[in-house]
């Protein structure tokens, strides 16, 4: 059975260059997942398909409106797939939480749009997610980000499995330097221990090179117990 992705957003064409090249397109041709594009406009019941509207004590911008989307959830999207609001103010989505949604059947994905959700959108999701401290014009490229992220962690998807045990964040420290042909590019040269065989030295240079590349970028990854 294909891992479901549901996508709630205003702007489904932005996915169309998603479905169709890479590791998603394929995923997606050989059913390792599906994806499912909801437009909640079509839920707006007045002549002009409204979505939005201007916020309660004044301000800049819309706000979007609750009843629209909620009946788009209600409609359109399974009961038991994680149904997860995309914005801003949500806890940082990392690769752990990749792992964990990865062993669902199925997420939603809730783009925003404008000045964001009104808050009692939140009463009927599981969980507010951020893709990290910066603001977007929506939450398409956040909802790409994340279905990259999961999709990859899917038996089938990625060619050689053995890649995502020694990665970014797999266990906490950050990836270590690769080197492939030519051994002298512009006369910087591929480290020796890499050349020499030997498998013990080659992974002890890795680890150490891990460590300090974890250092030196995202010392809070050290703070947390690094996982074997």
């Amino acid at each position: 059975m294909s891992y479901r992705f549901d996508v709630l957003t205003l702007f489904p064409a932005l996915f169309d260059g998603l479905r169709q090249e890479s590791l998603i397109g394929k995923a997606l041709e050989t059913q390792i997942i599906s994806l499912a594009l909801h437009n909640w406009r079509a839920f707006a019941t007045d002549r002009h398909s409204t979505v939005d509207d201007a916020p309660f004590g004044g301000g800049a911008g819309l706000v979007l409106k609750p009843d629209p989307l909620v009946k788009c959830l209600r409609a359109e999207v399974p009961a038991d797939s994680r149904k997860i609001l995309l914005s801003p103010s949500g806890r940082r989505f990392d690769q752990k939480l990749a792992q964990q949604w990865s062993q669902l059947s199925g997420i939603t994905l809730i783009c925003g749009r404008y000045e964001g959700f009104d808050q009692r959108i939140e009463a009927h999701v599981d969980e507010v997610v951020s893709i990290g401290d910066f603001v977007l014009n929506g939450g398409e490229v956040a909802a790409m980000a994340v279905m990259e992220a999961v999709a990859r962690l899917l038996p089938g998807v990625i060619g050689n499995a053995e890649s995502l045990t020694e990665e970014s964040f797999a266990d906490g420290l950050l990836e270590y330097p690769q080197f492939t042909r030519p051994r002298d590019f512009e006369g910087q040269t591929v480290p020796d221990v890499l050349l020499s065989g030997n498998h013990a030295a080659i992974a002890q240079w890795r680890l150490e090179q891990r460590m300090a590349r974890t250092r030196a970028v995202r010392p809070d990854l050290l703070r947390e117990p690094v996982t074997k």
